[in-house]
């Protein structure tokens, strides 16, 4: 359980609350309702918790939800030719979208419930039409794989409870289309040229190690922080307010296309002969660039 993880790395590390709660500048509070598990921290707060005990992002959360098997369901299906892929998510706390050098699509679902994962989510491949929290399209025999959730899961608990890990096999993917209701979309590992794409909601995204082009398109304020890996990363929003964050000197020309938008930068200098891009396009969108 992610609760009991945060406490053992806490006291492994001489820590108390408080000077756990000092170190992520939150309240002692907070710290007491992650490790009783009335409380989950954001991604932010996770991103801190792994730098404050010196463990990666990924193992701080493998650990927290594997500690007991029943909470994680892995299912691999084989893979035939290569092709496009689509994947439809309804509602899940994290969606982690990589590429990794196998033959198989690995979806991996994990949660912090006491419910097993088992019963919560079940993997399956079908025909039929695209349901629930994840499926993936095989295009070239219009079979599924799909991720039906309990009817006793509401969407809302998905949306703190579940996680979802995808790996997607490198040389057999082209183009991977994305849609759902995620509270934090991470893409990372993408070694070579692929045409992303996601539409949907998700209030925070990281991007890192990506190759290609990525059409961001969600429909909701955003919190994107970004390495500048990737070619070009196209936003678009309507009517929103987001932040961009920049590692700072990372060689990126950012340029508004979007009618009525405005592009503000606040500690970061757009690089304008730079080979990699992040274009802002929609309607009336509000987009800060910021040093990161």
């Amino acid at each position: 359980m992610l609760s009991e993880t945060i406490k053992h790395l806490r006291k492994q590390n001489n820590l108390t609350q408080e000077q756990l709660a000092e170190k992520l500048n939150v309240s002692r509070q907070a710290i007491t309702k992650w490790e009783s598990g009335i409380g989950t921290p954001d991604i932010g707060n996770l991103e801190a918790l792994a730098k404050a005990f010196s463990v990666s992002y990924d193992v701080l959360l493998s650990d927290g939800e594997a500690g007991a098997a029943e909470n994680v369901r892995r299912t691999e299906f084989d893979v035939f030719g290569k092709d496009d892929f689509e994947l439809s998510f309804g509602n899940a706390n994290v969606l982690d979208v990589s590429l990794a050098d196998c033959e198989k699509i690995v979806v991996e679902i994990r949660t912090d419930l006491q419910d097993k994962a088992y019963d919560l989510a079940k993997v399956k491949l079908e025909n039929g039409r695209k349901i629930n929290i994840a499926v993936v399209e095989i295009k070239l025999d219009k079979q599924y794989i799909s991720v039906e959730t309990n009817k006793t899961l509401s969407k809302q608990d998905a949306k703190k409870h579940l996680w979802i890990k995808v790996l997607l096999p490198k040389e057999f993917s082209n183009r991977i289309e994305l849609n759902g209701d995620v509270h934090t979309l991470l893409i990372h590992d993408i070694p070579v040229k692929k045409h992303l794409e996601f539409d949907g909601k998700a209030e925070n995204v990281r991007v890192s190690g990506a190759c290609g082009h990525f059409e961001l398109t969600p429909r909701c304020d955003l919190e994107l922080h970004y390495d500048g890996s990737m070619e070009q990363l196209d936003i678009n929003q309507l009517r929103c307010i987001s932040n961009l964050y920049l590692k700072a000197g990372a060689p990126v020309h950012v340029y508004n296309k979007g009618r009525s938008c405005d592009l503000v930068f606040d500690g970061y200098e757009s690089v304008p002969d730079a080979e990699h891009k992040v274009e802002l396009n929609g309607f009336k969108t509000e987009l800060t660039v910021r040093a990161e």
